[in-house]
């Protein structure tokens, strides 16, 4: 597979680690010169420091003969017309981040499909639905649901005085239906365990099992349950305008405070959100946060648009003693940060925009597929072949490479916990939880055996 990304940011350095990392035929497009040293000293990729949306680079980049264009910079003109050549060349999938709306507005007659593009993705959009669905579900700090609902997937801290530390995770309670898929341990280094693997306090866990199942789970990690009704966004930007937008819209009512510290741009947000109090001021000052009542908010959402402000932001709602804090990140060094301060509710829109697109580029058979926050492990959904070689066989026999595990299977109206004795039918949904480097292995035991 031929696959060209035109932009060298956060999004298609980590499109091209990914797609690399399945050993895929890659090119990179970027005219800033650092940004295409970065891609040369870190990355198996060919890279062309030029222009994205020139014919001429396109061509030295192979088009004609590319099956996806990936079209992330950071302007949505060059993005769209890098999208229209590659139409003209005839590229079979096209991939497009538009960030403003009003670039694919029907209203003037311009859309997606009438300039071939297969997929349009906006990373602030995607991370305004991931923070709401986790202010949804409070106690954890990553969710995702699988098999339209029926299964779901949360990252959850460990407290000290949870009741399933110590235990090796084939005699915990919970095991008959939910199962433990990966373990980031206090040292960092994480894990895809087996049945005899321990849990340690301030562990963080990604769990997957019934989303009925699920609900409860909280208890035995000693955490509190947290109910959400009044949050406040700390910043104005593209996310904190979407996540108002969609608050306001939620079945559930939500008090919703915004502040952001340029006049004009609140003066824009006040016309355009109507159930959100919009507030001017700087959110890394304690004055103005206490002013605002900062310690009666249930959440803060932490979405100013650079790491460190947020990071000083989270530390005031940290003092303030607010429950529930999301935080934006948008360099990947400043994870560890968080984490030493405590802060596990973490959101990547670089790597949230990737996930979806990194999903074009499976099999046909993959339905779903997520990327873990901070973390270099992925969850898919896919449907199994009956030609696919583990098709018919019991796990056990499958000899599934360590760093891949299957944690649920979704067979009709029933939800699956599977063991080595469980058997792989055709179509059943499988919920995969693995590493990165494992990936390349899937299509051996899951796809169809012609691929």
């Amino acid at each position: 597979m031929h696959i060209i990304i035109v932009g060298g940011g956060g999004v298609g350095y980590q499109l091209a680690y990914n797609l690399s990392e399945q050993q895929l035929d890659v090119v990179v497009i970027e005219k800033n010169e650092e940004k295409a040293r970065r891609f040369r000293e870190s990355l198996d990729v060919m890279v062309l420091e030029s222009n994205g949306a020139s014919a001429a680079a396109l061509e030295l980049a192979g088009i004609k003969n590319a099956d996806m264009l990936i079209a992330v910079t950071d302007l949505d003109e060059v993005n769209i017309i890098a999208c229209i050549l590659a139409n003209q060349y005839g590229v079979n999938q096209i991939v497009c981040r538009i960030r403003n709306p009003e670039h694919m507005d029907d209203n003037y007659g311009i859309s997606p499909k009438k300039l071939g593009i297969s997929c349009v993705i906006n990373p602030e959009k995607v991370a305004a639905m991931e923070i709401s669905k986790m202010l949804h579900f409070p106690e954890a700090s990553e969710i995702e649901y699988f098999a339209q609902g029926k299964v779901l997937m949360l990252g959850m801290t460990v407290g000290e005085e949870a009741e399933i530390t110590g235990i090796p995770l084939h005699k915990l309670p919970i095991y008959s239906e939910i199962i433990i898929v990966g373990i980031s341990k206090p040292n960092g280094k994480f894990i895809i365990p087996d049945g005899n693997d321990i849990i340690e306090s301030g562990s963080k866990i990604y769990l997957l099992g019934k989303s009925k199942s699920l609900k409860d789970v909280s208890m035995l990690l000693h955490r509190k349950e947290t109910l959400v009704s009044q949050v406040t966004i700390l910043g104005g930007g593209m996310v904190g305008r979407q996540l108002a937008l969609l608050l306001e819209e939620s079945r559930q009512t939500f008090k919703i405070k915004l502040i952001e510290k340029d006049r004009k741009r609140c003066e824009e947000l006040c016309r355009e959100l109507k159930n959100t109090l919009v507030l001017q001021g700087d959110v890394t000052e304690y004055a103005i946060l206490k002013e605002e009542d900062l310690g009666n908010t249930d959440a803060v959402i932490a979405v100013a648009g650079d790491d460190r402000n947020n990071i000083v932001s989270a530390l005031l709602a940290q003092r303030f003693g607010v429950n529930k804090i999301i935080c934006e990140v948008k360099k990947p060094q400043y994870v560890s940060v968080y984490n030493t301060l405590g802060i596990h509710s973490l959101i990547n829109p670089r790597m949230l925009a990737a996930a979806h697109i990194l999903r074009l580029t499976r099999q046909e058979e993959v339905v779903a597929l997520s990327m873990i926050q901070g973390e270099k492990a992925e969850v898919l959904e896919l449907v199994l072949p009956e030609t696919a070689r583990v098709a018919n066989k019991m796990i056990k026999d499958s000899h599934f490479p360590r760093g891949m595990v299957i944690g649920s299977i979704v067979r009709g109206d029933e939800i699956i916990i599977p063991g080595g004795e469980t058997v792989l039918l055709p179509n059943d949904h499988l919920i995969i939880f693995l590493l990165p480097q494992v990936a390349k292995k899937l299509k051996h035991y899951y796809y169809a055996a012609n691929h």
